[in-house]
């Protein structure tokens, strides 16, 4: 393990040789720590769905976390997902920003012609 602070490797105990620093040793809690234990703690990962609980009041508050991503999707679910990306470029590209430039050079003409009209 290499130290936080300067990078060298630790001892044994923990201790960096070159800057003196000591890490805590982490550790897994036994049944009867956490249950003594008022605090959050990071459980170990028993399947896709993390499991993390939380103490506060004495309360049995669980929060769940569900990560997404597509590192175990098949092929058809990414392509699926490309294509729509895609989709909505080209509606950005070939429909929103041709509406907005005429919107634009609508106003500019109408402008023009009035300050035209008035001097």
């Amino acid at each position: 393990m290499r130290c936080s602070v300067c990078g060298y490797e630790l001892d044994e105990n923990g201790k960096c040789q070159n800057c003196g620093t000591e890490t805590a040793k982490v550790h897994v809690m036994s049944q009867e720590e956490k249950e003594a234990y008022n605090g959050v703690t990071i459980e170990e990962p028993s399947s896709r769905r993390e499991h993390f609980e939380g103490s506060t009041n004495n309360s049995n508050r669980k929060i769940y976390v569900n990560s997404f991503g597509l590192g175990n999707s098949n092929w058809l679910v990414k392509i699926s997902i490309f294509v729509l990306v895609i989709a909505i470029l080209a509606f950005v590209v070939f429909v929103a920003l041709p509406v907005i430039l005429v919107g634009a050079a609508i106003g500019i003409v109408v402008w023009l012609i009035l300050s035209f009209i008035r001097h």
